[in-house]
C-alpha cells in the first residue's frame, strides 16, 4: 500500500529531475530518458518529450493511452529513494512545449537508497584484482545496500576474507567499478557449486550511493 508520504514525495519532486520512462508495447520494451516538467497532485505527472535518436525511433508508440512505467530517483538528502509507478499517457502537448502528460498513479512503489537492509536484485557482475585488473570470477549481485551487498559465483578457495577486490558491472554499455572488501563466504546448494560472498563498499558515501542508484535502476529496468 502506498503511503501519504510516498505521494507527498512525488508531488514535491523538483522540476528537471531525471525520469526513466518505459513504454510497454506488445513486441518490445522501449526505455527512454526524460525530465520532470511538474506534478499536478492527484491529476497528472508532466514529462518533457525528448528529441534524440531513441525518442525519434519510438514516436509510433508515444500516443494517448499508451501504457508506461515511470521510475524517478529522488535524491533528497533526507529521504533518498526510487519512486516507481505504472500508468498510461493521457495527452501529448505540443502547443506551449513538447510535453507528455501521464495520468497520476493510484499506487506507488518506493525503494529507499539509504536503508541498511539489503535490497534483493539480480545483476551480472565480476570481481577483479584490485591492482592488475585481472578477472577472478564472474557471477551476479544478489542484494545491495548503501553499506555493501552479496556476490554469488562458483565457490573459489583463493578469495581472501578481509581482502580488497574490484567489483565491475556493465550498465547499458558503460562499465562501472568500485573497490570492495570481502567479509565472509557462505556455500550455497552444494550441488550447484555456488558460494555467496558478502562484501562492504569501500568508496565514500556519495560514490556508493550513486552506484547503488544505478544498480537498482538497472535491476528494475530488466
Amino acid at each position: 500500500m502506498s503511503s501519504e508520504k510516498d505521494f507527498s514525495t512525488l508531488d514535491n519532486l523538483a522540476c528537471n529531475t531525471e525520469v526513466h520512462l518505459q513504454l510497454l508495447t506488445p513486441t518490445k520494451t522501449i526505455r527512454l530518458r526524460s525530465r520532470l516538467i511538474g506534478v499536478d497532485p492527484g491529476r497528472a505527472v508532466i514529462l518533457a518529450h525528448g528529441n534524440d535518436k531513441a525518442w525519434r525511433g519510438s514516436s509510433a508508440f508515444i500516443t494517448d493511452k499508451q501504457s508506461v512505467i515511470i521510475r524517478v530517483v529522488n535524491s533528497d538528502e533526507q529521504d533518498a529513494s526510487i519512486l516507481a509507478f505504472r500508468s498510461n499517457i493521457h495527452q501529448i502537448i505540443t502547443v506551449v512545449g513538447r510535453w507528455i502528460v501521464i495520468r497520476y498513479p493510484k499506487e506507488l512503489q518506493t525503494v529507499s537508497l539509504r536503508q541498511h537492509s539489503r535490497i534483493p536484485i539480480n545483476i551480472c557482475a565480476s570481481l577483479t584484482t584490485i591492482d592488475s585488473d585481472e578477472t577472478i570470477s564472474t557471477g551476479y549481485l544478489r542484494d545491495i545496500s548503501i553499506k555493501g551487498g552479496a556476490f554469488v559465483s562458483e565457490a573459489r578457495g583463493h578469495f581472501n576474507v578481509d581482502s580488497q577486490y574490484r567489483l565491475k558491472m556493465d550498465f547499458n554499455g558503460e562499465e562501472e567499478s568500485i573497490s570492495i572488501t570481502i567479509k565472509n563466504q557462505q556455500e550455497l546448494d552444494p550441488s550447484s557449486r555456488l558460494a555467496q560472498y558478502g562484501f562492504t563498499l569501500d568508496a565514500d558515501e556519495e560514490k556508493s550511493e550513486r552506484l547503488v542508484q544505478q544498480i537498482i535502476l538497472q535491476h528494475l529496468n530488466q
